[in-house]
């Protein structure tokens, strides 16, 4: 029951709902999906938030 709480406050990538690495400098806090469909960088002191999702095509 408290790990099903605890998931809902993990950042997951919307495509295949991995939870998310994050790394953090002096600049910006960057989160990525280990498959790489999705990255969010935040830039606090711009007040700035950049998304970034894989667009694969399907033949």
């Amino acid at each position: 029951m408290f790990s099903k709480f605890i998931s809902l406050f993990q950042d997951r990538c919307p495509e295949c709902d991995q939870k998310l690495v994050s790394h953090y400098d002096q600049m910006s806090l960057t989160k990525h999906c280990p498959d790489h469909h999705y990255k969010e960088e935040t830039y606090n002191h711009l007040g700035v938030t950049i998304v970034y999702k894989s667009h694969e095509q399907g033949n």
